[in-house]
């Protein structure tokens, strides 16, 4: 088939991770894909890398109609059997140029569902969510998020002292400035380690800061946003997701494909992924208390903390990989596109 994928943000996170794991999970299935992005877009270098098909759309917002009129444009050029959206404005320019099927994918709970003809939900809470907006039940596909698990896990000798890392954009619903408190309080009761809080966003200076009046200058870095995740993941020995709020956690289930202990919270994703105490540690969301005794439980029990890393490896494997969620999502796409023709026949 021939599948227009489409995000039209400029930025790095979650949300242009799946367009890029989207795009390479469809191209091995066997199918076409025309990836969309603005010309500017941050990602355009990885799926360059990725020898991706991509389109350049200029625009001005989610209802720009100069953008539509170029879209549809394409739409014509190209004929797609389905148009995948990641996005609000992928969504409501393809709705404007007159797309279908659309099929969208559910990156949060806020995403609009009116008028497609599918949603393509990373957990079940988000398909749930979907269900009770008003998309009937058939058109609410459950396909995770997926990552490129390499074939074993990393075996290394563990840093000295450990290495904590955590990564994002710097958002409040991210929680980084538990994870700075969280640090301190480690700190202040004399476990060494070092830290890097990788990433960027409008919450920068105020971590700086934060890091800065809890003394924690000599031993947490604020790199910026990483191009080498391979080798962000192969530097820390602890991985930490301490989000208020989180979907789902791509960087989560990247991190359990590179070996590594987890501690998350409580949170919508993390929640479906790990089990506690088995594949990673849960603890509640904002509590700073709880989550230094975590890091100092994983960095005082090596042994402990192996086995979590090893079962989250075996867990993302089976679970989250790329063929396998790409075949998911092959039979998901198929079912759309087959549903549509049936629609179009009859009516």
């Amino acid at each position: 088939m021939r599948i227009l994928n489409v995000m039209l943000g400029r930025g790095l996170g979650g949300l242009e991770q799946a367009l890029l794991d989207y795009a390479v999970a469809l191209t091995q299935c066997g199918h076409e894909v025309h990836t969309v992005i603005h010309p500017n877009a941050a990602l355009r270098p990885a799926l360059e890398a990725k020898r991706a098909t991509l389109h350049g759309l200029p625009h001005a917002g989610a209802w720009d109609p100069l953008a539509a009129a170029r879209l549809r444009r394409l739409l014509r050029q190209l004929s797609p059997d389905i148009s995948i959206a990641h996005g609000n404005r992928a969504v409501n320019l393809l709705r404007l140029a007159g797309a279908a099927p659309v099929g969208a994918v559910l990156a949060n709970y806020k995403i609009n569902c009116a008028g497609i003809a599918a949603a393509f939900c990373p957990t079940l809470d988000l398909r749930r969510h979907a269900i009770e907006r008003g998309l009937p039940a058939s058109c609410a596909f459950h396909v995770p998020y997926m990552v490129d698990v390499p074939a074993g896990p990393r075996h290394h000798a563990r840093g000295s002292p450990a290495v904590i890392g955590a990564m994002g954009r710097f958002v409040s619903k991210k929680g980084f400035d538990v994870l700075v408190d969280a640090l301190a309080r480690l700190q202040a009761n004399g476990t060494a380690f070092r830290a890097i809080l990788a990433g960027d966003g409008p919450e920068r200076g105020a971590l700086e800061r934060l890091a800065a009046e809890r003394h924690l200058g000599e031993v947490l870095s604020f790199p910026g946003w990483v191009t080498n995740k391979p080798a962000f993941f192969a530097e820390i020995d602890v991985f930490c997701l301490p989000s208020h709020h989180e979907p789902f956690g791509i960087v989560l289930i990247e991190a359990m494909a590179h070996g590594l202990p987890i501690i998350a919270t409580d949170s919508e994703g993390p929640t479906e992924i790990l089990h506690d105490g088995i594949d990673g540690m849960i603890v509640p969301r904002g509590d700073v208390v709880r989550l230094a005794r975590a890091f100092d439980a994983l960095i005082g029990d090596r042994t402990g903390a192996e086995t979590l890393a090893t079962n989250a490896y075996r867990h993302v494997l089976a679970t989250y990989d790329v063929p396998r969620v790409g075949a998911r999502l092959d039979l998901a796409v198929r079912e759309v596109v087959a549903r549509a023709g049936r629609l179009e026949a009859t009516g």
